[in-house]
């Protein structure tokens, strides 16, 4: 259910009407109005609009970073994903290898008792 909210952006308030709890809607406002200050500084406009604009296209740009990133593993799973694989086709090898040889009675388990464990 949308909920009033006030927030806060760069120095102006908004009330605006949320489907989301009222904290996480702060949490997102301040998100904003925290790359809307860092903008701003870096280009020292005083176009509120042009700000605006810039502070969507970052949040945009972060947003496609992250599904970009969700879509590919980083390098060091890539490395875990060949290392596995290359164990894998090693121990299919073994494993023919195994196959091809005759069969031999495996050794019996280790007896244990109270004693020994």
């Amino acid at each position: 259910m949308a909920q009033d909210v006030t927030i806060k952006l760069h120095g102006r308030e908004y009330k605006i009407r949320s489907p989301f709890e009222p904290e996480y809607t702060q949490k997102l406002a301040r998100y904003c109005d925290s790359l809307m200050r860092n903008i701003n500084a870096s280009t020292a406009s005083s176009d509120y609009l042009g700000l605006s604009v810039l502070t969507l296209l970052q949040v945009t740009h972060n947003y496609f970073h992250q599904v970009e990133k969700a879509q590919k593993p980083d390098e060091g799973t890539e490395t875990e994903i060949s290392r596995l694989i290359e164990l894998l086709e090693a121990t299919s090898k073994d494993i023919a290898i195994i196959n091809d040889a005759p069969f031999a009675e495996p050794p019996p388990p280790p007896t244990h008792n109270a004693n020994t464990l």
